[in-house]
């Protein structure tokens, strides 16, 4: 589901608990509303309100921790292609089909992992067969002497080193933060704004900051749904480790 969806919904729910409250303690008879059934809501809410701060936290780290894993393995591959093509260069004429492969890859890798509008896309079992064509070309270099040998060894361990991070990234592509999850806790929000509207007083102002409060909340579930994707919305992995990478290579 869209993340703009969800956070549409979390906030109808979150605000929509809060309207409740409000309305509710009109209906309820007045010694629902005594002293001790407020500490006693309160103190419920309050046990809610910790148990979503600590899974909002949770759901934080987590999706913190997925967008720089997948952020540092855009970066690992970015560099071992640079390290690739000054090992091929160093090696000689030779490598140079090995090269023009790199460079193919370089550029399919990076419409992959940052498209651009109008240009055409390119799928994940393509780029993996366009490195693998480019590990052929250099096992079929044939060396010389002990140098050309190392060169030769050394690139190959890093193309190995490319494949394995973009299976990596494929393992990290689903979303870390499951659905149910996320329900419940939605849920447990809507019961704290409920607890709040049923003891506050019915005015503007006080459903202006509710309304405010729900915003906030649901915005904060939105963003870290978006860290969780970042490889489209609003919080995306840079794309400017592959730029600098195909500009080296280009070179």
């Amino acid at each position: 589901m869209n993340h703009f969806a969800i956070g549409f919904i979390a906030f109808v729910a979150i605000f929509g608990g809060a309207l409740i409250g409000i309305f509710a303690a009109r209906t309820l008879p007045e010694q629902h509303l005594s002293n001790e059934s407020r500490n006693a809501i309160s103190v419920s809410a309050a046990i809610v309100g910790t148990l979503s701060a600590l899974v909002i936290g949770l759901m934080i780290t987590t999706a913190n921790s997925s967008f720089s894993a997948r952020s540092s393995e855009v970066t690992r591959i970015a560099v071992d292609i640079v390290r690739i093509n000054r090992l091929m260069e160093r090696y000689g004429p030779e490598a140079e089909d090995a090269r023009v492969k790199l460079r193919n890859y370089a550029n399919a890798k990076m419409q992959e992992l940052f498209p651009v509008m109008g240009e055409p896309s390119q799928s994940t079992d393509a780029t993996v067969r366009m490195m693998e064509r480019t590990q052929e070309s250099i096992l079929l270099l044939v060396p010389t002497d002990p140098r050309q040998r190392w060169l030769r060894s050394q690139a190959l361990t890093l193309s190995d080193e490319v494949l394995q991070a973009r299976w990596l990234l494929a393992e990290q592509h689903a979303n870390n933060i499951p659905m149910p999850f996320l329900t419940l806790l939605i849920f447990w929000l809507s019961l704290v704004l409920a607890s709040f509207g049923l003891f506050a007083p019915r005015n503007a102002t006080t459903i202006t900051a509710l309304c405010l409060c729900s915003v906030a909340v649901a915005g904060g579930i939105l963003m870290i749904l978006e860290l969780d994707s970042p490889f489209s919305g609003l919080v995306h992995v840079s794309g400017e480790p592959m730029r600098q990478a195909l500009a080296e290579i280009l070179r």
